[in-house]
């Protein structure tokens, strides 16, 4: 009964606090690259995730093949450019999309692109100028709005790959606007040096949902009902002493 109980509440935590946990290692890895490029920090829309949700589901359903997943230190770059982009010129938002088991996509846009967008434009890969063109998303100046969304790739299986899709508004990547949103290019070099724990500049994520602290309350609500369980056993399992004399 007791192992029955443990499966049952761990199975509660995966399902309460999957989402919420990759929503905020996106949003935080965002948000940590845009303070290293001293940029506004992405708030989160609410709407916009909800839309991108709904795309990542989409694309679910278009079986589109297994793509080669990120990895740091490769010799090569890959990206997945079988996902087809919802809104191509770029009128509403801009949009990255990643197919993922460990969630580093982000990770990847910031390091692999920051190489690509280096490159001279006429000299990248088709491969290259994509993962520029993420890397400049991530990084564009006048973007103060993202919205985050994922969905298994095969629902059948959801401990297998993921479909991320990421959204970000004011659209960026505009012609003729680089040079006011992409400042600071010295730090082009930055993905070659040693990180440093600045952790009085770590703080939580804003966000029009409060996702966080749904997470938090998650956290805290599925504790209490492990103990009161632990306690209910422990109260059955004591011996009744009846007096006697």
């Amino acid at each position: 009964m007791f192992l029955f109980l443990l499966l049952f509440v761990s199975e509660l935590y995966q399902n309460g606090l999957g989402y919420e946990s990759i929503m905020e290692e996106v949003i935080n890895d965002h948000n940590e690259h845009r303070r290293n490029w001293l940029v506004p920090e992405f708030t989160v829309s609410n709407e916009l995730s909800e839309e991108s949700e709904e795309y990542a589901k989409h694309l679910a359903t278009l079986k589109i093949p297994d793509q080669k997943l990120y990895k740091d230190q490769e010799d090569f770059f890959v990206d997945h450019l079988a996902f087809p982009i919802s809104d191509p010129l770029k009128d509403s938002y801009t949009e990255n999309i990643c197919e993922f088991k460990n969630n580093n996509c982000v990770k990847y846009w910031s390091t692999a692109g920051a190489k690509c967008y280096r490159k001279a434009k006429n000299r990248r890969t088709k491969i290259e100028q994509s993962l520029a063109d993420k890397f400049s998303a991530i990084t564009w100046k006048s973007s103060l709005n993202i919205g985050i969304g994922w969905a298994p790739k095969n629902p059948a299986n959801p401990n297998g790959r993921n479909i991320l899709v990421v959204r970000y508004t004011p659209p960026g990547n505009q012609p003729g606007e680089y040079e006011q949103n992409i400042e600071n290019e010295e730090f082009l070099d930055y993905y070659t040096l040693t990180a440093v724990p600045e952790e009085e500049i770590v703080t939580n994520p804003k966000t029009s949902g409060g996702s966080s602290d749904n997470a938090l309350r998650k956290q805290i609500n599925i504790t209490l009902v492990v103990l009161i369980l632990l306690f209910s056993l422990n109260i059955e399992s004591r011996p009744v002493f009846s007096a006697s004399g």
